[in-house]
């Protein structure tokens, strides 16, 4: 029978195990190594301190790739300045949330000091970056540097393997894909990355303005599309013209008529120009109304039930269209419009 001592020092054992198994680097020791490997450009082993679930989104390769720059001779210069501390760490379960305070060369002082004594340098062809790094470094010798300290927050995961520093590169992904979007004038899609950013950072800024950006250029895009079936594009022509310069020169027609109750001061028209089998091979963008402060001759607003249309034998030319163009195969539509 199994003596009461024996079972005490079972618990003792079971408790000391389960001890040392939650043991290993904290929260703080994994966070000091991670700022450590960044400070001094050693990027592969900073990149084995992030989380698994920052890796799904970012491989080594990329995050190399996209730190390259900041190993160059001109950001090594002055590394031995910067330095770091962690103000406090707050650990709760399997997350962790610490205060950094990060001491670095102030680049936009320095930037203004070096400007006048390192302009011709900075523009010459010839010089590589470790001569314009140790002219740097000369200009700065004996004297003190501009520094400036940034307070940040910084969040650490417990991975199976231990703590690791969380950057949530989702979010970062899923924000750069959003900007892409709107860049190419995907404001749909443009909208639903930005609130999927949301859902996972309500308090975001750039995805906040981001948002309220795109919705904004939307209600602007709806509002002209709306107002685009109320342009008509009619008496649509094309064909070869003999110009006193040139023989068989692509040209269309079309009339305007505005419909609606709004003056415009932009018309694009787009023209696609189709070969034999009805496929379009190519388009053209004009804009018969375009109204600025460049503009020069009659070209005025259309205004609410006033017409456009070419003037006496003229037409816009289609140069680039190709041979393969069947003269007179073409289709058009309003493209894009501003309001007076």
């Amino acid at each position: 029978m199994k003596s009461k001592v024996y079972y005490v020092q079972l618990i003792l054992l079971s408790l000391f195990i389960f001890s040392c198994a939650d043991k290993g680097p904290s929260p703080k020791d994994v966070l000091g190594q991670y700022l450590d490997a960044k400070f001094e450009f050693e990027f592969e082993r900073a990149y084995g301190l992030v989380s698994q679930e920052d890796k799904l989104v970012k491989s080594l390769q990329e995050y190399l790739d996209e730190n390259k720059n900041d190993a160059i001779p001109i950001a090594k210069v002055f590394v031995d300045k910067s330095s770091f501390e962690i103000i406090e760490i707050e650990t709760e379960n399997d997350k962790a949330i610490a205060v950094v305070e990060l001491t670095i060369p102030d680049g936009e002082k320095m930037a203004g000091e070096l400007m006048g004594t390192l302009f011709s340098k900075i523009f010459d062809k010839d010089l590589d970056e470790e001569e314009l790094a140790t002219s740097i470094q000369e200009k700065y010798e004996g004297k003190e540097i501009p520094m400036t300290t940034e307070t940040d927050t910084m969040n650490l995961v417990k991975d199976e393997d231990g703590w690791k520093v969380y950057l949530n590169w989702k979010i970062e992904a899923v924000l750069s894909e959003a900007k892409r979007l709107k860049e190419e004038k995907k404001l749909y899609g443009a909208i639903e990355k930005y609130e999927q950013v949301l859902a996972l950072d309500s308090k975001m800024v750039d995805a906040i303005k981001g948002l309220e950006e795109t919705q904004s250029e939307l209600k602007i895009f709806e509002e002209k599309q709306d107002y685009i079936d109320k342009i008509s594009l009619y008496e649509l022509s094309a064909r070869y013209y003999d110009t006193y310069l040139d023989d068989k020169v692509p040209g269309v027609t079309f009339k305007l008529k505005n419909n609606g109750d709004r003056t415009l001061k932009k018309v694009e028209v787009t023209v696609y120009f189709k070969d034999e089998n009805g496929a379009i091979i190519f388009e053209e963008d004009y804009n018969p109304v375009l109204v600025s402060e460049y503009s020069i001759g009659d070209n005025k607003p259309l205004k609410p039930n006033y017409i456009w249309s070419m003037g006496k034998n003229k037409f816009y030319k289609a140069e680039s269209v190709p041979s393969e163009w069947k003269a007179g195969a073409v289709s058009a539509k309003i493209t894009d419009i501003e309001f007076q």
